[in-house]
């Protein structure tokens, strides 16, 4: 049976952000356009038609207790879907906006 485990890799933040869904609880949005409500079956966004390569959730940093159930749903509903953790997505933004603020 297969389990999830956290890997680290190199990746460039840019290329995440592009093509990254953040899940809600019913329903994602998209952190190229900041598009709402989109649906999980959803490949690409329905407004900036980016292709959606990556997914993370909100709820892990709220509610980090229930990581495992929360992974496992979005890779039951979105298997081709790679996992980021979102504290770490948004730390790494956060400081590239910084940087870019102070260049």
């Amino acid at each position: 049976m297969a389990e999830f485990i956290r890997i680290w890799q190199e990746a460039v933040i840019q290329e995440i952000e592009s093509h990254l869904l953040i899940a809600g609880d019913t329903v994602g949005d998209c952190a190229s356009c900041r598009c709402l409500g989109i649906d999980y079956s959803k490949t690409s966004c329905p407004q900036c038609k980016t292709e959606f390569k990556y997914v993370t959730s909100r709820r892990i940093e709220s509610h980090p207790g229930e990581s495992f159930r929360i992974v496992k749903r979005l890779k039951e509903k979105r298997p081709d879907l790679i996992f980021v953790d979102y504290t770490d997505y948004k730390q790494l933004s956060g400081k590239l906006k910084g940087r870019s603020f102070l260049a």
